[in-house]
Order: C-alpha cells, then structure tokens, then sequence
C-alpha cells in the first residue's frame, strides 16, 4: 500500500515516516509512506506540484497545511486555502483522501525565539474551519488534530522551542492519527 503525506515542511520529517510505517505494521498492514513536501510551502506554491502528487497513485493520500497559509505575510485567506484545499482533494480524490486540520502553535515560543511569528492559535481556527468545510463539501475525511492537540493536558509539549514545528511526542500524535484513519479504513473495506 502507497500512502502519500501532502504538506509543507511539517509532514517531511522521517520520524513521520517511520512512526506510520510502525504503527501501520503492528496492525499488520504493509504501507509505505512516502512525504511529498517542501519547506515553508503553502497551498498557493503547492499548487504548482500537485500533478506530481497525484501522480504517485496512492492508496490513501493525507493533505496536511495551514500553518504556513496562517501567517499574516502570506496573505492567503481562509477562503483561499479552502479552494486550494478543495482543489487537492478533488484531483487526488475525496473517497482516498484525508485532511489534517492545521495544528495548534505555541505563541509564546515563537515570541521568544523570534522565528515562525505571524501565527497564532486564534487566527489557526478560521483554516481549522476551513479544512473541515473543505471535507464537508467534497465527502474527504477530516482528521482534527488542532482539536486533538488542544485537548492534551501540555500541548506546549508537542512544540519545539520554534513554536510551530513537532517534538517527537508531537510526531506520534501525528502519526498515530494517521494510522489510525488508514487501520480503520482498511477494516472497512
């Protein structure tokens, strides 16, 4: 099985790759992971490699953006993203197709190391609503982690000192999310 991640920098970290395939094993399924993803990307730049994407012809396919979309200098709004978003699933197809709402930051990390500022918790929500009426309109699933790491009793501890980008407690959260989808998937079908 081809499994294909779709984001910006946070989905290329191997960690990702190697939780999923972990996980995925200790249910029994044989997956590869494969991360299709660039460095401070948004959806407006990866638009211009989505052909490239679909044509991977994965199995299941997880879209995973926002944080770089959110940033005030971007300049893309949540309607914006939503089309964008919109336009991934429908070329990569909603029925094989899950979307990970953005992930919670920590605002007060990023303001003491003075990098990924221009993000914040409350302006995250409006793309967090974005991905799920972005899923409502196409049938693709909606993975909430934003939701999932705000009910952690630290989400602080997902973070690194950046304010945006995953620890390794972060990654499994992440990851096991993912396996999650593709186990329950799977025993559907």
């Amino acid at each position: 099985m081809k499994i294909v991640v779709f984001g910006d920098s946070i989905s290329t970290h191997i960690e990702m790759k190697n939780m999923t395939e972990d996980l995925l094993a200790q249910a029994h399924i044989s997956g590869e992971v494969i991360c299709c993803a660039v460095a401070g990307e948004d959806t407006n730049a990866a638009m211009k490699r989505l052909a490239d994407v679909v044509a991977q012809k994965a199995d299941y396919y997880y879209i995973f953006f926002g944080a770089n979309d959110a940033a005030v200098h971007r300049k893309i709004s949540p309607q914006q993203f939503f089309k964008n978003i919109t336009t991934f699933i429908t070329a990569l197809g909603a029925q094989k197709t899950s979307i990970l709402t953005p992930s919670y930051v920590n605002e007060v990390a990023m303001m003491n190391s003075q990098k990924m500022l221009g993000r914040s918790n409350t302006r995250l929500i409006d793309y967090v609503e974005s991905v799920k009426a972005a899923g409502e309109k196409t049938g693709a699933n909606v993975l909430n982690l934003n939701a999932l790491m705000h009910q952690q009793p630290n989400p602080d501890e997902l973070i690194v000192s950046d304010g945006v980008h995953f620890t390794t407690k972060g990654y499994k959260l992440v990851t096991s999310l993912i396996a999650q989808d593709i186990i329950s998937r799977e025993q559907n079908n």
